[in-house]
């Protein structure tokens, strides 16, 4: 959905457009949540909390246009909190999806893209909730360190930090020399990754 589109739905605030925004993000709101939980039940309930809990404060999102990374972050924190009151911590195979935006033309290329898009998503579904949330906002939402703090509500050192962690695991997950641990995925305010191990 254009951000325009998704700004002026949010602005509306009425039970048209709060139902095409819970439409339009429910699939991919429950993704991120199942992969913390890894219950489709439990899921489902977290999923449907977040958008109750984000209509309900609207009024606190600055940037409308932003509704779909709010969101994410309500529910991953709702995910992570049920996780402490459970005492556990799971996570499953599914994740939003990556557009490569291959043509389709070189089938080859294609194939071997697509497996590597699925070793980077298996390493990310490794990641403790606190980086799992982090990079989701980044690569998948392209937000800025700034942003992600505001969202999140902790310093963009912070940020940095559960980045730099996670980039760290990813690559060790990856067997990749940590100077090889930079995402490709577009989007996001990328911190450039050394080029040596030190």
């Amino acid at each position: 959905m254009e951000p325009q589109k998704v700004l002026d739905l949010v602005k509306l605030n009425n039970n048209d457009s709060r139902r095409e925004l819970f439409e339009n993000y429910y699939r991919r709101t429950y993704a991120v949540v199942f992969n913390i939980l890894r219950s489709r039940e439990n899921a489902e309930d977290i999923t449907q909390d977040a958008f109750i809990k984000a209509f309900q404060n609207l009024h606190q999102l600055n940037d409308g246009a932003k509704f779909g990374a709010w969101l994410t972050v309500i529910a991953s924190n709702l995910a992570r909190n049920y996780l402490k009151r459970e005492k556990r911590m799971i996570l499953t195979d599914e994740l939003p999806v990556i557009d490569t935006g291959a043509s389709g033309d070189d089938t080859e290329a294609e194939a071997l893209r697509t497996l590597e898009i699925e070793r980077v998503r298996k390493a990310i579904r490794e990641l403790p909730p606190d980086q799992y949330q982090v990079i989701v906002l980044q690569y998948y939402h392209d937000l800025k360190v700034e942003e992600i703090a505001g969202l999140l509500k902790i310093s963009p050192g912070t940020v940095k930090s559960r980045l730099f962690r996670a980039r760290q695991r990813l690559a060790g997950y990856l067997e990749l020399e940590y100077g090889s641990a930079c995402l490709s995925i577009e989007g996001g305010d990328r911190e450039r990754c050394p080029n040596n191990k030190n």
